[in-house]
């Protein structure tokens, strides 16, 4: 047996762009609540602009478009040139305007005190914490006097999952310590946001709770995860194949139970 023989012949080989591509629908109704009440927060309304940074496939700033017409503006920007492509050709099924660029958070390819709204959601965790800040001040920036700036990102190291074998079910849950550049990125939303000048601040955790496999799954791609820690023999490969075994068995018995933390912080620009 080689380090992924038992990883699902679906997502071996996927790209990033074509896992994230792949499952917008699945995660908005995985991020519904979090989203309604954090987007209820930006106080959109007809002829307002919105920065939606880091946009991926495009569903979250498709939804937003009728919340600014008539006469208002939507702008998605993402690193990923794929994505951005595909996110245009969704707004073109969706029948509704967006601007979708290629641009870098980190340096965003705007004016300043251009829009009414500035919203980032998991995204944070994908960058080094030292480049943070950076990312913070620039979302500030591209705000108009008064506007709204709001980062949403998860902790991902409290995420929880019920398993027989416990001590793999948490080097699972806390694995994006290996794989992503910023895991805890959600706890410090709120002082970057401050260091970057936004005034009244307030943090909010989201708590989110998933009942089915399937649901989860597009929140972490569990396979790929795992599939990275066997290959570098941080777990058994045999073991691994178990343990999602067992997951898949409760989840076919209706106990299985996965918990996953989400922050927002939400700001003015003075």
């Amino acid at each position: 047996m080689n380090d992924t023989s038992w990883a699902r012949s679906g997502d071996a080989g996927r790209s990033d762009v074509e896992r994230q591509a792949a499952r917008p629908g699945a995660l908005a109704a995985a991020l519904s609540e979090t989203r309604a009440k954090t987007v209820a927060e930006l106080g959109l309304g007809p002829g307002m602009s919105v920065l939606d940074a880091g946009s991926g496939a495009g569903e979250l700033a498709i939804s937003l478009a009728s919340r600014v017409q008539p006469g208002g503006r939507v702008v998605g920007v993402d690193l990923n040139a794929e994505l951005c492509d595909r996110a245009r050709a969704a707004a073109a099924s969706a029948g509704v305007n967006i601007d979708f660029r290629v641009g870098d958070i980190r340096e965003l390819p705007f004016d300043g005190d251009e829009f009414d709204a500035v919203r980032s959601e998991r995204v944070f965790h994908c960058l080094d914490p030292a480049e943070a800040p950076c990312a913070a001040a620039e979302l500030v920036r591209v705000a108009k006097r008064g506007g709204i700036v709001q980062i949403v990102d998860p902790d991902h190291l409290q995420t929880a999952i019920t398993a027989t074998d416990r001590e793999r079910g948490r080097l699972l849950a806390e694995q994006f310590s290996r794989i992503s550049k910023n895991p805890e990125s959600g706890l410090y939303l709120g002082g970057l946001l401050r260091a970057a000048g936004a005034a009244d601040v307030s943090v909010e955790l989201w708590p989110s709770m998933f009942t089915s496999l399937e649901a989860f799954l597009a929140v972490r791609d569990l396979w790929s995860e795992l599939a990275y820690l066997v290959a570098r023999r941080v777990v058994d490969a045999e073991q691994t194949a178990a343990f999602m075994a067992e997951l898949e068995d409760r989840d076919r018995e209706g106990s299985f139970l996965a918990t996953v933390i989400t922050y927002s912080a939400t700001g003015r620009k003075p």
